[in-house]
């Protein structure tokens, strides 16, 4: 995994397109490269802004290259929490990667935030994320309504120190 950069314009624009993510995100229409431009600049400018944000999640191949297959990482939810969020390749979906990919992103938040949580929010449609979100060791708190959408919002408290 590595900080989201300028020239993974090509690679984001493909993992939006894909018919999982479509399905699972934008309700069934695929974004334009406009939009997937613009959010690469938005996750850029999180970073800079806030020191966190999304992570290139790579798999190893057999012959031991390295090919992309989403993204993993955090945002800013509210003026108290942070949002995880992951988005797969649906030929990688199931895999594990994941929470796989996730665990490594919520050590950072506890470690490098001052925040008494995390948050996820997922379609109510996503059962995969729901089970892996549970299986992380977030509880679900209901449903959520943000921008106009229905989600399930799911918290995960700061461990004991």
């Amino acid at each position: 995994m590595r900080p989201i950069r300028p020239c993974d314009a090509d690679a984001l624009h493909r993992l939006y397109c894909d018919p999982l993510v479509v399905k699972l995100t934008t309700e069934g229409i695929p974004p334009t490269r406009e939009m997937s431009d613009a959010w690469l600049s938005l996750y850029i400018n999180e970073w800079k802004t806030h020191g966190f944000g999304f992570w290139m999640v790579y798999q190893r191949e057999s012959n031991g290259d390295l090919r992309f297959v989403g993204l993993s990482g955090l945002r800013p939810f509210n003026d108290n929490d942070i949002a995880i969020g992951c988005y797969l390749f649906g030929d990688r979906s199931g895999q594990r990667i994941a929470a796989e990919s996730l665990k490594p992103v919520i050590e950072f938040a506890f470690e490098t935030r001052p925040i008494n949580r995390l948050v996820s929010i997922i379609r109510p449609t996503n059962i995969r994320s729901h089970k892996m979100t549970t299986g992380l060791g977030f509880s679900c708190l209901g449903p959520v309504v943000v921008d106009g959408t229905d989600y399930q919002l799911y918290q995960m408290c700061r461990p004991p120190q």
